[in-house]
C-alpha cells in the first residue's frame, strides 16, 4: 500500500499526500467510517450508562424530597422509552459497523473486483439499516438522516438515496389526528375551513406533516400541521443527544460543545413555535418577492395558529432532481446543461448569501425537501422553523471575515474572528491567525490543482489536517450563529462539491458581499448618527 504524507498544523498543503493508488480511496472510507462507528458506540455505551444515573438520581431526588408514589411511578414509565430508544440505536450501528469490520477481513481473500462489489452490497443493506432506524424512532433521529442525506459529496450513493426518502416520507401521523389538531388549534369543522383537503400528505416531517388544501375563495394551499405529541418527544431526544454529544465528544477534536448543544436546543424547540416561523416566513417572503428568480411562500394567517401553518401552495420539484437530470445531460456533452446548472448553483448559494447579510434571517436547514426549483431553474425557499436571525453587527462582521477571506488576508481574517467571539485554547490571536491560515491554504489545493473541484480522498485529507490543527489549538468558544451558518454552507458546499459547477461560479456572490459591506457600513453610520443626535 503506499504511504501518503500529512502536512503539519498551519504549514502550506503537501498535494502529495494524495495517493495516486485506486484502492487508497475505498480503504480510507472504510477506516473513517469504522473510526466513526467506533466512537458512535462507545458514546451509545456511556449514554445507556449516564441515562442509569440520571435515573437514579432523580428517583433519589424523589425520595429525599417526600414526593408520592405518583411521581417516582412516572419517572420510571418513562424510563424504558429513554433505554429502549438508546440501546436500539446501539444495536443498529454496532451491526452496521460489524459489517463493514468483516468486509475488510473478507476482501483480503476477493479479488479487487469482487471486494469492490461486496463493498456497493454493503453500502446497500447499511444504508436500508440506518433509513429503518431514523423512521422507527423519528424525532432527533429523523433529523440526523435528513442532514447525513444532504451530503453527496461525502457519504456513498446507497446512503444518499436511502436517507434521501427521509426529506418528505417520515411516518404519516393518521388522518384523524390531523383533522382534530386542525379543527383544535382553528376552531371550526374541517369543512368550514377548507374547500378541500387532501387526505394523503405532501410529505411527512419529523415534526409536522404537509397537506395540500383549497380555501373556499379557490387558492391553493399547503398546510403544516404539528405531529401530536411531538413536544414531550422531542424533549426526550434532546435531553439524550446532549447526553450523547457529550460522551461522543471524548473522541472528537475538543470544541464548544456547549455553545453547539445550547443551540441545536434551541433550534429544534423554536421549529415547535408555528407562530414564530409564520412572522419569520413572512420577513423572508417579502425580502424575496420582487427578486425575479427566488421566493418564499406567502403565509395565510387566518389559517395559521400555534400548531398549523398555511401558506400558499408553491411549484417545483426537489432541486436535487433538477440538479442530477443536468448532471446526467452535462455527462452525456451537454455543456448547454453544464451553464444551466452552474446557474441554479449559484442561485441557491446569493439566496443564503443575501439572508444571512441583507435580511439577518436565514433558513437553517437547507436539504432538498425544503429547496424546490422549476424547469426555468427559479428557486423557491420552504420551512422557516429552523431559521435562524444575524444580529446587525455579527452581519457586518461576517461580510468583513467574507472580503479578508476573498483577500487571502489571514492576519484580518483573524482579527474579525476574535471581535465575533472566536477564542482557542491558546487564548491569543496567533492561534486564530494559524487557524485562517490553514483554511486559506487548504482552499488553495483547488487553485494549486488547475482550478478542479476535489475529490473525495482530497477532501478527507483536507479535514485530517484541519482535524490536527484543531487538536493542536482547538477551538474553545464559537458564536452561536456559527453553529447554524456550518451546517448551512456545509449542505451548500456539498451540493457544490457534488454537483461540481464552473469553479469560477462563486466569485459571482463577491459583488453581493461587496454591496451587503457597503450597506452594513452605512446602516452603522446612520445608527451612530442617530445615536449622538439623542
Amino acid at each position: 500500500m503506499k504511504s501518503t504524507r500529512t502536512s503539519t498544523p498551519g504549514a502550506a498543503p503537501d498535494e502529495s499526500r494524495y495517493s495516486s493508488d485506486p484502492s487508497f480511496d475505498v480503504r480510507t472510507q472504510i477506516k473513517l467510517w469504522l473510526q466513526v462507528a467506533d466512537a458512535l458506540l462507545q458514546a451509545v455505551e456511556q449514554t445507556v450508562w449516564q441515562l442509569r444515573t440520571v435515573g437514579e438520581s432523580t428517583l433519589d431526588a424523589f425520595a429525599s424530597l417526600g414526593l408520592g408514589g405518583k411521581a417516582v411511578a412516572g419517572e420510571l414509565s418513562e424510563w424504558p422509552v429513554r433505554v429502549a430508544r438508546v440501546t436500539s440505536t446501539g444495536l443498529a450501528l454496532a451491526r452496521i459497523a460489524a459489517s463493514y469490520r468483516l468486509h475488510t477481513t473478507k476482501a483480503a481473500f476477493m479479488s479487487r473486483a469482487r471486494a469492490e462489489r461486496a463493498l456497493a452490497e454493503l453500502h446497500e443493506t447499511s444504508a436500508e439499516r440506518l433509513y429503518t432506524l431514523s423512521v422507527r424512532h423519528g424525532g432527533a433521529f429523523l433529523k440526523v438522516g435528513q442532514m447525513l442525506s444532504a451530503r453527496p459529496d461525502l457519504l456513498p450513493a446507497a446512503y444518499v438515496r436511502e436517507l434521501s426518502r427521509l426529506q418528505d416520507a417520515a411516518p404519516e401521523v393518521p388522518f384523524l389526528a390531523i383533522r382534530n389538531m386542525v379543527e383544535s388549534e382553528l376552531g371550526r369543522p374541517l369543512g368550514e375551513l377548507f374547500a378541500r383537503f387532501d387526505e394523503q400528505p405532501l410529505a411527512a416531517a419529523s415534526i409536522g406533516q404537509v397537506h395540500r388544501a383549497r380555501l373556499h375563495d379557490g387558492r391553493e394551499v399547503a398546510v403544516k400541521v404539528q405531529r401530536p405529541g411531538i413536544d414531550a418527544l422531542v424533549a426526550l431526544d434532546l435531553d439524550m443527544l446532549e447526553i450523547f454529544v457529550r460522551a461522543l465528544s471524548e473522541n472528537l477534536p475538543p470544541v464548544d460543545f456547549d455553545t453547539i448543544i445550547r443551540e441545536v436546543r434551541a433550534m429544534v424547540a423554536a421549529e415547535l413555535d408555528y407562530l414564530r416561523e409564520a412572522t419569520l416566513t413572512r420577513r423572508v417572503q417579502e425580502f424575496f418577492q420582487h427578486d425575479p428568480y427566488v421566493r418564499a411562500p406567502k403565509v395565510v394567517s387566518e389559517f395559521s395558529s400555534a400548531r398549523v401553518l398555511t401558506t400558499e401552495f408553491m411549484l417545483g420539484g426537489k432541486i436535487t432532481a433538477l440538479l442530477q437530470e443536468l448532471f446526467d445531460a452535462r455527462l452525456a456533452g451537454d455543456q448547454g446543461a453544464h451553464k444551466k446548472l452552474t446557474t441554479l448553483l449559484v442561485r441557491v448559494l446569493e439566496a443564503y448569501v443575501k439572508q444571512t447579510l441583507d435580511l439577518g434571517v436565514f433558513q437553517a436547514d437547507p436539504h432538498p425537501g425544503n429547496l424546490l426549483a422549476d424547469a426555468e431553474g427559479n428557486l423557491t425557499v420552504l420551512d422557516f422553523g429552523c431559521a435562524k436571525e444575524v444580529p446587525a453587527e455579527q452581519r457586518l462582521r461576517l461580510v468583513e471575515l467574507g472580503e479578508a477571506f476573498i483577500a487571502r488576508d489571514a492576519s484580518s481574517m483573524a482579527s474579525v474572528m476574535h471581535a465575533m467571539g472566536f477564542v482557542t485554547q491558546s487564548g491569543t490571536l496567533d492561534g486564530l491567525r494559524g487557524f485562517a491560515d490553514v483554511v486559506l491554504k487548504e482552499m488553495g489545493v483547488v487553485q494549486a490543482r488547475g482550478g478542479d473541484w476535489p475529490n473525495q480522498v482530497e477532501l478527507l485529507a483536507q479535514a485530517a489536517l484541519m482535524t490536527r490543527y484543531l487538536q493542536s489549538d482547538p477551538l474553545t468558544r464559537i458564536p452561536e450563529e456559527f453553529v447554524m451558518l456550518g451546517r448551512v454552507f456545509g449542505v451548500l458546499s456539498g451540493l457544490f462539491l457534488h454537483y461540481r459547477p464552473e469553479v469560477s461560479a462563486a466569485a459571482s456572490v463577491l459583488p453581493i458581499v461587496l454591496q451587503a459591506l457597503a450597506n452594513a457600513r452605512s446602516q452603522a453610520v446612520t445608527s451612530s448618527t442617530l445615536s449622538d443626535e439623542k
